[in-house]
């Protein structure tokens, strides 16, 4: 059997296709990754080791904007690419987490006959595979709130995650936590914030301000800043000092961010699909600041469905301040009780097999 998964421009599309080329590949499926040469995703699926065939693309743009026909005339100069390079590959189906980066390669896909499958990963679908959604075979989403929108094609399957973060989740054994990296006392409040692939600004400077403003010997800290925002947030760090136990980086590989969930009382996010199901399957309740400029204000209705749950307090980037952020951040340190009621309601709620679910439906498609 022949693979083709595509997805991306971000990688909160890029690591479920990954994830699920891995676990095809491992079962002795043939698999490629097709996107786009200006995304993410080329440089993962190499380090990965599966196969990359890149197309330029680019995000299409509104018909009437001053690039709008550029943005068509490229789509079909990369849909064409896409369809030669299929033609030569022979693949038994296409498997795609959206993404600009898909659209080409789902063109190619219809115009060839080959089998779809998609996964749209937040409640409201994007406008990728809400077009696919039309000719493919399967549709596999996340969250309940997303199956309106498909038909009957689609399926709850839950978000494919990280074989490692799987792993460390399973190996946590219930409520157990690891001592502090530091050596210090497993005794402190550990709040851990995550920033997204590229980093919030709005959501640092928040966050430094309620470490350095409540931080007692009691806390600990660790801030990931995002890559493109770490010396921004490296030098407001020099001005204000460092708070106890405050650790920045840039980013985290998943062995270092599989620790730091196993360690995490409480974090600090967006509101990507991604982060949310990461945070579930370690029972880790959040304070959100969803991203105010995704397609359809989608952050905010995904982090409004696990608030819902019980497992997180939602502050729209607007109304986000200091002071709003410590007095979120105060209501879960200071309430034990209602940190292991998320924790307990986000791991019933998390899919841990997403992975195989989906791998399931493309057999099943294929044969």
């Amino acid at each position: 059997m022949r693979l083709i998964v595509t997805g991306g421009g971000t990688g909160g599309h890029v690591y479920p296709a990954l994830e699920v080329a891995r676990h095809a590949a491992s079962q002795g499926c043939e698999v490629a990754y097709y996107g786009s040469l200006r995304g993410i995703e080329s440089r993962a699926a190499q380090k990965s080791g599966i196969p990359f065939q890149g197309f330029r693309t680019s995000p299409l743009q509104r018909p009437w904007s001053p690039y709008g026909l550029r943005s068509v005339v490229g789509l079909l100069r990369s849909s064409a690419q896409a369809r030669v390079a299929m033609r030569e590959w022979q693949p038994d189906a296409v498997f795609s987490t959206g993404g600009y980066a898909a659209a080409p390669v789902l063109n190619a896909a219809r115009v060839l006959g080959v089998p779809v499958v998609i996964h749209e990963q937040n409640s409201i679908p994007g406008r990728t595979n809400r077009l696919a959604s039309r000719f493919a075979k399967a549709v596999c989403v996340v969250f309940d709130a997303a199956l309106e929108h498909f038909g009957g094609k689609a399926m709850v399957t839950g978000m494919p995650l990280r074989r490692e973060l799987v792993e460390a989740a399973a190996s946590q054994g219930g409520s157990h936590r690891p001592p502090a990296l530091d050596g210090g006392s497993r005794e402190r409040f550990f709040t851990l914030a995550l920033g997204g692939s590229q980093g919030s600004a709005a959501l640092n400077e928040a966050f430094l301000t309620l470490a350095t403003h409540v931080g007692t010997d009691a806390e600990e800290w660790l801030h990931v800043c995002g890559v493109d925002q770490f010396e921004a947030c490296a030098r407001a760090l020099e001005r204000v000092g460092a708070p106890q136990h405050y650790a920045q980086k840039p980013f985290l590989e998943a062995g270092d961010l599989a620790e730091a969930f196993r360690r995490a009382d409480l974090a600090v996010t967006r509101a990507g699909t991604g982060v949310l199901c990461e945070l579930a399957l370690f029972g880790i309740p959040g304070v959100f600041v969803p991203y105010p400029y995704a397609h359809a204000d989608h952050q905010l209705h995904n982090a409004e469905i696990i608030a819902r749950l019980g497992g997180g307090t939602v502050i729209p980037q607007r109304e986000l301040t200091p002071e709003r952020l410590t007095a979120a951040w105060r209501e879960w340190r200071e309430d034990e009780a209602r940190r292991r009621a998320a924790s307990d309601a986000l791991q019933r709620w998390v899919i841990r097999d997403a992975t195989e679910r989906i791998w399931n439906i493309i057999t099943d498609v294929v044969r």
